[in-house]
C-alpha cells in the first residue's frame, strides 16, 4: 500500500497542472529578479574604498562622495514616449538603478554633466521647470545630502546651432547651480568647469590667433574661472570636475576595466568628446589637480597625465591621475552602466605629508543585453521544450483511449458476467487470446430471423458449434456479411449475399431493445438511390456465388475527397492543430503572471 501511495504522490507532482504551475511560478520569481534582484545582486561587491584610507594609516571617518556621470534623463514631453518605448525602458533603468545607489548614503553627490538628454533644446521655461522635476522625481536625494552639477553638451549645448536654446545656460543655472564654482571639501578643493563653454572661448581665441597667455577672457566664462583659482594659492589638494575628458594621445590606454578601445579625438555638431591639447596643457599647467574626474565618454578610463617640469617644481607629484566615469543610463556603446566612489579625509589626518588623502573605486549595474541573451532567452527555450513535450505526451496519452477498440473494452470490463441478448451471443464466447478455429454462438437466433440464399448450383449452410469450440470471431461465419432476408421478400438487384435484417416490433426473443444488437453493412442499393449520376451494373454467378459489377461517374464530392488530402491526413492536421492550439494556450497561461509582474514593476519604475 505504501508503495501505490507513494507512485500516487509521484504521479501528482508530475501532472500536467503540477508542471504549468511550477513553470508560472518560475517566470514570476525570474522576472522579479531580472527586473529590480539583479541590481541588488550587482553591487553586492561595491563597496566604499574606506578600507584603502585606513591601510594608510588614517583614523579620520572618510566624506563619501558619489560620482554619476550622464544620466541623460529623456524628455517624454518632447519625444511622446509611452512607458513600451525605448526612451522608457532607459527611464525605469535609471529609477530602479537609483533605487539601489541611494543605499550606499553619500554625503556627497557629484554630476558629471548630460543631466537632462534634451535640456539644450528645451526653449519655455515652464517645460524645463518640469523636465527638472522629472528628474528630481527620479533621482530624490535626502535633503542632508547636497548636490553639486556639472554642465555637459546635452544640457547647455556646444557650438553654435539654431536648434539650442539660446537660454540653456541661464536654465541650467537657475535650476542647478553656477555653471562654475569651487567648494571646499574635507580639506580638498573641488573645482567643477563649465567644459562646454570651454570649448567654445578655445574655438574663438583660436580662431583670432591667441595664446592663452595673451588671451582676454570672457566676463564669467570658464577660462576666468580657471585663472581666479589658480592665483587663491592654497595648500589644499584640487580635485578637478570636467564634463569633457582631457586630452591625451590615441594610443593611450584606458585600463582593463574598460570594455572595448580608447578614447580617440572627434567632434561634430554639438560636441567634442576630448579638449584641446593647449586647452589641457593651460588647465593642468593652471590648476595641478591632484585628479580628475570627467564623464562624456560613455565607458570607463583611467590614464595618468604628466605634468610639464615647471608644474613638477611646484608639486612634489609629476603626474596628474584621471578618472573618466561610466555611463549611469544604459547605452549601446557599453553593456554595463556604472558610477564612482570617491573616499576623502582631510590632507592634516594622513600620516605622511606625501600619504593619499583620497581614494576611488568604480561599480557596474546590470547588464540588460546579457540578462536577455544569458537568462531570459534560455529559460524561454527550455519552457517552450516542456511545454511541447507536455502536450505531445498527453495527446499520445489520449489517442492512445481512443483507439481502444470496442470488444476489447467490453471483453475487459466484462470478463465473468456477459450481457444478454444477441450481442453477447456473438462476443461472449471469443476472447482474443483464444486459438484460431471456427466457432459461433451457441445462442440460437431468434425465430423471427429468416435465412434465405439465392437460387444456385451450390446451396449453403451454416451451424453453430458448441461453446466449447474454441476460436476466433473473425473465423465465425456470422461476423462475415450474413445472408438474412425477410422471408418472401427476393429482389435482384438485391442479391442475397448481402445481409439485412428483419424482426418483429425491434424487439428480440430474449427481451431486448433490437437496436442493441451488431449492425451489419448495407446493401449497394441503399446507397444507390443517392447517386445522381448514371451507372452501369450487372450481376453474374462466378464460382457458385452471385457477383455483381457497377461502373459509374465520379460524383463531384467525389472529386473533391480524390483531390483533397485523404482521411488520415485530414486526422493528422486535426491532431496536429489541436496540439498546437493547446501548446499555445499553455504559453499563455504560463506567461500572463509574468507579463503582469513585468507590467507592475515598469509601472512602479515609470
Amino acid at each position: 500500500m505504501s508503495f501505490i501511495h507513494e507512485k500516487r504522490i509521484r504521479s501528482r507532482l508530475c501532472s500536467r497542472n503540477t508542471i504549468i504551475n511550477l513553470l508560472r511560478f518560475f517566470w514570476v520569481v525570474l522576472v522579479i529578479w531580472c527586473e529590480f534582484g539583479v541590481f541588488f545582486y550587482s553591487l553586492s561587491d561595491c563597496k566604499w574604498p574606506d578600507k584603502e584610507l585606513k591601510e594608510a594609516g588614517s583614523t579620520e571617518k572618510p566624506t563619501r562622495v558619489l560620482l554619476i556621470a550622464d544620466p541623460q534623463l529623456p524628455n517624454p514631453r518632447r519625444s511622446g514616449i509611452s512607458w513600451l518605448h525605448y526612451d522608457a525602458s532607459s527611464t525605469r533603468y535609471l529609477r530602479k538603478g537609483w533605487s539601489v545607489v541611494t543605499r550606499l548614503h553619500p554625503h556627497v553627490v557629484v554630476w558629471l554633466g548630460d543631466v537632462l538628454a534634451s535640456g539644450r533644446y528645451v526653449t519655455n521655461e515652464d517645460e524645463y521647470k518640469n523636465y527638472v522635476d522629472e528628474f528630481k522625481g527620479i533621482f530624490a536625494t535626502d535633503k542632508s545630502v547636497p548636490s553639486y552639477f556639472v554642465p555637459g553638451n546635452r544640457d547647455v549645448g556646444l557650438g553654435e546651432s539654431s536648434a539650442f536654446s539660446k537660454n540653456a545656460r541661464k536654465y541650467f543655472t537657475e535650476y542647478f547651480g553656477p555653471v562654475n564654482q569651487e567648494i571646499d571639501l574635507a580639506g580638498h578643493r573641488l573645482i567643477f568647469i563649465d567644459a562646454p563653454g570651454l570649448v567654445d572661448e578655445d574655438y574663438r581665441r583660436h580662431g583670432k590667433g591667441k595664446q592663452y597667455e595673451t588671451w582676454t577672457p570672457a566676463m564669467g566664462g570658464p577660462i576666468e574661472f580657471i585663472a581666479s583659482v589658480a592665483i587663491r594659492a592654497s595648500s589644499s589638494p584640487i580635485i578637478l570636475f570636467s564634463h569633457i575628458p582631457l586630452s591625451r594621445p590615441a594610443s593611450t590606454s584606458c585600463g582593463p576595466l574598460r570594455e572595448k578601445g580608447s578614447i580617440r579625438a572627434s567632434a561634430g555638431h554639438g560636441y567634442q568628446n576630448m579638449l584641446g591639447k593647449e586647452t589641457t596643457r593651460f588647465v593642468l599647467h593652471m590648476l595641478r589637480p591632484a585628479v580628475v574626474f570627467s564623464g562624456d565618454n560613455r565607458d570607463y578610463c583611467n590614464m595618468t597625465h604628466q605634468l610639464s617640469a615647471s608644474d613638477a617644481n611646484v608639486l612634489a607629484k609629476t603626474t596628474a591621475r584621471e578618472v573618466t566615469v561610466k555611463s549611469f543610463s544604459p547605452s549601446k556603446h557599453i553593456r554595463r552602466p556604472g558610477f564612482q566612489l570617491l573616499s576623502l579625509i582631510p590632507p592634516d589626518s594622513a600620516v605622511s605629508h606625501h600619504g593619499s588623502t583620497f581614494a576611488d573605486t568604480h561599480c557596474l549595474l546590470p547588464d540588460t543585453f546579457r540578462i536577455f541573451n544569458s537568462i531570459y532567452l534560455p529559460a524561454l527555450v527550455l519552457t517552450a521544450i516542456v511545454l511541447l513535450y507536455l502536450n505531445i505526451s498527453t495527446g499520445r496519452h489520449r489517442r492512445h483511449f481512443s483507439t481502444l477498440s470496442p470488444v476489447s473494452a467490453s471483453s475487459r470490463s466484462r470478463p465473468s458476467s456477459p450481457s444478454r441478448g444477441p450481442e453477447s451471443a456473438i462476443w461472449a464466447n471469443w476472447s482474443p487470446r483464444k486459438s484460431s478455429g471456427p466457432t459461433s454462438p451457441a445462442v440460437a437466433l431468434p425465430p423471427s430471423v429468416t435465412v434465405r440464399v439465392p437460387n444456385a448450383k451450390e446451396i449453403f449452410t451454416f451451424r453453430a458449434l458448441s461453446p466449447s469450440a474454441s476460436g476466433s470471431p473473425l473465423d465465425s461465419p456470422l461476423l462475415s456479411p450474413i445472408p438474412l432476408f425477410h422471408a418472401g421478400h427476393e429482389d435482384e438487384m438485391n442479391p442475397a449475399h448481402y445481409p439485412s435484417q428483419h424482426h418483429s416490433d425491434h424487439v428480440w426473443p430474449s427481451g431486448e431493445d433490437v437496436h442493441e444488437a451488431p449492425s451489419f453493412i448495407p446493401s449497394p442499393s441503399a446507397r444507390r438511390s443517392e447517386r445522381k449520376w448514371p451507372s452501369w451494373s450487372w450481376s453474374f454467378v462466378f464460382r457458385g456465388r452471385r457477383r455483381r459489377i457497377t461502373i459509374a461517374l465520379p460524383t463531384w464530392g467525389e472529386m473533391k475527397k480524390f483531390y483533397a488530402s485523404d482521411s488520415s491526413d485530414s486526422m493528422y492536421r486535426g491532431k496536429r492543430r489541436g496540439m498546437l492550439w493547446r501548446l499555445g494556450g499553455d504559453s499563455m497561461s504560463v506567461a500572463l503572471p509574468a507579463v503582469v509582474t513585468w507590467a507592475l514593476i515598469g509601472w512602479l519604475f515609470f
